[in-house]
């Protein structure tokens, strides 16, 4: 198997999800999603590759015989020094669709603006805290968070400093499908995703079992 074979990993949203960026928009939101120039969210390659780090940590003790392809795709546990032979790029939307986006914001006499690609991407929550002796909703607590809309896909570009063997691939798969959720609240039913080689998901699941992309 070559590098070439696995381009990218697909990220599908199957709920809303906030990729917090950590800070908010005055005025706006408190809490803000992670996003581009053009207004396009994204979320972050460092945090995908956490996200599926901690998935494979959790599984490979069921895996032993995949240890060493494991330690090669994302490193040994507890390592700082970037040894995994896999580097994952930021997650955002389809080349295609970025370019069209482009074009419109920078076509003349255009009035769309990156904040209106933004919205429509995207829509507001509010949440409050809860004073655990009443169950009423605590004082001043009140948040609004932007989430990125279910039903979106973004595609992670992979880059391999080595060609992937299958044992790498199978590891790879078995980390994306054991990923369901990202972002803010996942525990409360936002961020439910689904992780895909080169979005397809039966290739993936192929891979997860040893048979191969």
């Amino acid at each position: 198997m070559t590098q070439n074979q696995i381009n990218t990993i697909q990220i599908e949203l199957l709920s809303d999800a906030a990729f917090s960026r950590g800070e908010g928009t005055a005025g706006v939101v408190d809490i803000e999603v992670e996003h581009d120039d053009l207004g396009l969210p994204f979320l972050g390659g460092k945090t995908i590759r956490g996200l599926l780090r901690d998935s494979w940590l959790s599984l490979s003790p069921c895996f032993p015989d995949l240890a060493k392809a494991g330690e090669r795709v994302f490193g040994p546990e507890a390592d700082f020094d970037e040894r995994s032979i896999l580097r994952i790029g930021d997650a955002v939307m389809e080349g295609q669709v970025r370019a069209w986006i482009e074009a419109a914001l920078k076509r003349q006499g255009s009035h769309l603006h990156p904040a209106a690609v933004l919205e429509a991407l995207t829509d507001i929550r509010k949440q409050t805290s809860e004073e655990r002796s009443t169950g009423a909703p605590a004082e001043r607590t009140l948040r609004s968070v932007r989430v990125v809309i279910r039903g979106l896909k973004l595609q992670a570009p992979l880059y391999w400093l080595e060609p992937p063997g299958t044992g790498e691939i199978h590891a790879l798969s078995l980390a994306l499908l054991a990923t369901r959720h990202a972002g803010l609240a996942r525990n409360r039913g936002r961020g439910h995703i689904r992780m895909s080689l080169d979005g397809d998901i039966e290739k993936t699941r192929r891979a997860a079992i040893g048979g191969g992309a």
